[in-house]
């Protein structure tokens, strides 16, 4: 069973994915259908770097700025 992020839906939610945590892995799929699959070692790493911080943007970044 897929489960979604509650963040997703607002004004600030293109990109989201779709997340299952199975027996076997964990299975990330975007809203094309695009699906990957990840051992659970991998997506604790990969959790533990995004609380660390390691995905952060720098604050200069483009991606930051917003529209006026």
């Amino acid at each position: 069973m897929f489960i979604k992020s509650s963040k997703c839906g607002g004004p600030c939610s293109e990109g989201c994915v779709n997340v299952a945590i199975v027996r076997e892995a964990v299975v990330v799929a975007d809203e094309q259908g695009n699906i990957s699959r990840f051992s659970h070692q991998e997506w604790a790493d990969f959790i533990g770097g995004a609380k660390a911080g390691e995905f952060d943007l720098p604050a200069e970044s483009p991606a930051l700025t917003t529209a006026s």
